[in-house]
């Protein structure tokens, strides 16, 4: 979860809620036909991107040291996943790899005042590109492998305020990208990569059981899947002190299979689901969104470059959630689902800049704004997206054929207060993010 970040499958919240109150206004329902009705609006799961899905995946340091504004630059093996047709800068052989460590962190405030931190987490996406020109002049071959989107996302208390909408979320994909890139004339190349990623997703609640007398149940989603795209770029360089790019990644779509459980089930409610624990196979298809990016890099002396990028991310591809049960629990409303999202397409401004001190020190800086895709309707504590802004700074060092870079984002959150049918209330984000890359020629 998400979701750049973010993520999933929705158990049709809304409709269950808005199903479990007109129920309970009819008068002389049984226990059990309310129990059902209970369970409808238990069972309304989310499992959505994370706290980062939808924000700025980092993919390599020295990129993230600009705020990611490189795709008129892309001049290190990264270019795999930020514009390939940068591929065509690099001679002989090079490797590049690295890790980031994410610390996100959320307070959640209630309408009544109270509040709630999430739990310290550490996530460690890593990165790690090969790149190599074959002998040839003008052609490259590359493969990156990285992660696109979500490292993970909100882990709140089992006994606090969002244990009824979420105790965990996480979104975790891994992508396989080989590519290739071409010289078509001295001052324009040309990039595409064939694009396979794999996505583990995973969410927790807690269930209200009160109204039987029972302590809270448990819910775990947890699944897997994989899916194909795509991805272009071009780099038009019309003189040394001017490069624009362009890039674009094509949606993947990926079905997670997995299985729901339904833990320590209140005893009014066993007769229905066949025992204190119900397990069940689960499918939930999800598309990935496109991402289409320009840049245009300036390099007023050799030394210092600077660097202006736009990015779209078509985070509408989140129309809905599906959500299929292998085995179904009528009785208890437990059947396939459907949940509107409506999530839009954002827009994130890039500014960087690199200022090389000499030939083995360079300095870096940038800053991003991140639009949020999630309206108010459906954001929640398993995705308490908001508008972001990242401030980074980065700083490479060379020796010779070897190069390390480290960076360092401070990810700036507008507070977010919203009203609406899942959890309403206001949310306070911030993310620490830093990480480092080493690259070898050959």
């Amino acid at each position: 979860m998400t979701k750049r970040d973010g993520v999933y499958p929705l158990h049709g919240r809304t409709r269950l809620i808005k199903m479990g109150i007109a129920a309970f206004s009819t008068v002389r329902k049984s226990k059990m036909q309310k129990a059902a009705l209970v369970v409808a609006i238990l069972f309304s799961f989310i499992l959505t991107p994370a706290n980062s899905f939808a924000s700025n995946p980092v993919e390599g340091a020295k990129a993230a040291g600009m705020g990611t504004a490189v795709v008129a630059v892309a001049d290190d093996p990264s270019a795999i996943a930020h514009n390939p047709a940068g591929l065509v800068q690099l001679k002989g052989t090079n490797i590049y790899g690295g890790m980031t460590f994410v610390i996100p962190s959320t307070t959640y405030t209630s309408p009544s005042g109270q509040s709630e931190d999430t739990e310290f987490q550490i996530f460690f996406p890593p990165h790690l590109y090969f790149s190599s020109d074959l002998g040839t002049k003008d052609m490259r071959f590359g493969i990156g492998i990285f992660s696109p989107f979500g490292i993970g996302g909100a882990k709140w208390s089992r006994e606090g305020l969002t244990r009824y909408c979420s105790t965990e979320s996480m979104i975790a994909t891994l992508a396989i990208n080989p590519t290739f890139a071409y010289q078509v004339l001295p001052s324009l190349s040309v990039g595409i990569g064939l694009n396979y990623m794999i996505s583990r997703t995973q969410a927790k609640r807690m269930v209200d059981q009160s109204i039987f007398g029972a302590d809270d149940g448990e819910i775990i989603l947890k699944g897997i899947g994989d899916g194909w795209g795509y991805n272009l770029g071009l780099l038009f360089t019309p003189d040394k002190r001017l490069s624009l790019g362009f890039a674009y990644r094509s949606r993947i779509k990926v079905t997670h299979d997995g299985d729901i459980e339904f833990k320590h089930i209140a005893p009014a409610l066993q007769d229905s689901f066949g025992g204190s624990d119900f397990e069940t196979d689960m499918h939930t298809p999800s598309t990935f969104p496109e991402i289409i990016s320009f840049g245009i890099a300036y390099r007023p002396s050799e030394r210092l470059t600077f660097e202006l990028d736009l990015e779209r991310v078509g985070w509408s591809s989140f129309k809905s959630a599906d959500l299929d049960l292998e085995d179904e629990v009528p009785s208890a409303n437990f059947s396939d689902s459907l949940t509107p999202l409506d999530w839009e397409d954002t827009w994130l401004i890039k500014v960087g800049a690199e200022y090389r001190l000499n030939e083995s020190l360079a300095l870096r800086g940038g800053y991003v704004y991140v639009e949020t895709p999630v309206p108010d309707p459906t954001l929640d504590a398993a995705n308490p997206n908001a508008v972001q802004h990242n401030f980074c700074i980065g700083l490479g060092y060379k020796i010779k054929k070897l190069v390390i870079d480290f960076f360092y984002n401070a990810g700036f959150h507008e507070d977010r207060k919203v009203k609406n049918e899942i959890l309403s209330g206001e949310y306070e984000n911030f993310i620490h993010s830093f990480g480092f890359s080493i690259g070898k020629k050959f």
